[in-house]
């Protein structure tokens, strides 16, 4: 019984990397002309958007290409720009593009740490992002230069690239680009392991939070006791 569980494991795990290594080669195809010298503000947000509309317009193509069931653009109001299905997994996309001039600030952003748990757990679903890696260049200012396209299963990611930040009930972001990472991708991981992993850092995160939200509390009463006078955290 438990070796024919490991068959089911190593299938679906490589049926799962198979699929996210065809999905890149197509965004390789449909972005190859535009490699060197993409038309675009230099604005990210405005290459960003360039990005996702040449997505959504061949989304169709891209999920029959890859074997893949096309699932609407879903809006606004989820985690992710893109969906698919595969071999009974709902995917949702994230695409994320990620300046390469170091003097830009990239604070990489995915999601609420609830909006993420919901997602993996509740619907078994899989997230992963893809990232654009892009600079200036060389010819003109004014131009983008696509350097690399990433796709990578979030719950995969080495343990070390995950952090939870104090915004509102927390949100998860990335210490490192999904290219400096991509070696890393721990394939075999379970999404029960990912679990392991990421609500011992979700437990550290609101730990912190209600001690730091203890002290201003602490803050406050002492500003009221001295006559709102010399307020100090």
């Amino acid at each position: 019984m438990l070796l024919k569980w490991v068959i089911f494991k190593d299938k679906r795990e490589n049926g799962m990397q198979n699929y996210i290594s065809t999905l890149n080669a197509n965004f390789e195809d449909l972005f190859i002309d535009l490699r060197s010298g993409i038309s675009s503000r230099e604005d990210s947000r405005a290459f960003g958007a360039m990005i996702e509309k040449k997505i959504a317009d061949n989304w169709k193509n891209i999920c029959e290409n890859t074997n893949s069931e096309y699932v609407e653009n879903p809006g606004r109001r989820t985690i992710y720009d893109f969906a698919s299905l595969y071999n009974g997994t709902f995917y949702g996309f994230d695409i994320k593009t990620k300046d390469l001039d170091k003097t830009k600030y990239s604070d990489g952003g995915v999601c609420a740490v609830g909006n993420l748990l919901k997602f993996l757990a509740n619907d078994r679903a899989t997230f992963v992002v893809i990232e654009f890696g892009h600079n200036k260049a060389i010819e003109d200012k004014d131009l983008r230069d696509l350097e690399y396209i990433k796709t990578a299963p979030f719950h995969l990611l080495p343990a070390n690239s995950y952090r939870i930040e104090n915004l509102g009930t927390g949100q998860v972001r990335l210490n490192y680009s999904i290219n400096q990472i991509f070696e890393e991708i721990e394939w075999d991981r379970t999404l029960e392991d990912f679990f392991d992993i990421f609500v011992d850092l979700a437990i550290s995160h609101y730990e912190r939070v209600g001690r730091d939200a203890q002290k201003r509390i602490d803050a406050m009463q002492r500003f009221r006791q001295c006559g709102f006078k010399n307020f100090k955290f």
